[in-house]
């Protein structure tokens, strides 16, 4: 123990912040019920926000509806991401190299590849195989961004990793 936690008061930045990372990878797997709450919610939301646009608006009192639903859904979803990210000191976090490091880690891993993979379009020979390679292709990119949402929000408040060395004092 002795000799590992020598290591680790001795680390390079590069080994603290993909400790950190890992750390923040097992943070997201303790919540991993958070995590299929918004990757479930997430799609009925956009369902939900599909059927508000496509509402006849015919009276006032239906245009009043199909307001005030949109303003709970903007709410909702308002409300999802400052649970997620309550607790992230976003000046301290982008005042440091590591902290944009992670940044552009979530970029790639939580917008540009599930972007992708949306766009990701293998013409098959039929269109219930397009459509199932749609449906699954939408769910894995619906993981990865709610996992990246939560990961980004788990490296950005966890404390930093190997901070306390062994005899009770601070590195």
């Amino acid at each position: 123990m002795s000799e590992s936690a020598s290591q680790s008061s001795t680390s390079s930045p590069s080994a603290t912040l993909l400790a950190r990372w890992r750390d923040a990878c097992r943070e997201v797997w303790r919540r991993k019920w958070l995590w299929l709450l918004l990757t479930l919610v997430l799609p009925a939301w956009l369902l939900l926000v599909y059927q508000w646009a496509g509402i006849p608006l015919a009276k006032t009192w239906q245009v009043l509806l199909v307001a005030l639903s949109g303003l709970l859904l903007l709410a909702a979803a308002g409300y999802a991401l400052r649970v997620v990210f309550r607790l992230v000191g976003w000046p301290a976090a982008l005042r440091s190299v590591s902290g944009w490091a992670t940044l552009v880690v979530w970029a790639l891993l939580g917008v540009l590849l599930p972007y992708r993979l949306l766009w990701l379009v293998v013409p098959l020979g039929s269109i219930a195989s397009e459509a199932v390679s749609a449906a699954v292709r939408f769910a894995l990119a619906d993981v990865l961004a709610m996992g990246a949402l939560l990961w980004l929000a788990a490296a950005l408040t966890l404390p930093p990793a190997h901070s306390h060395r062994p005899d009770g004092g601070s590195a």
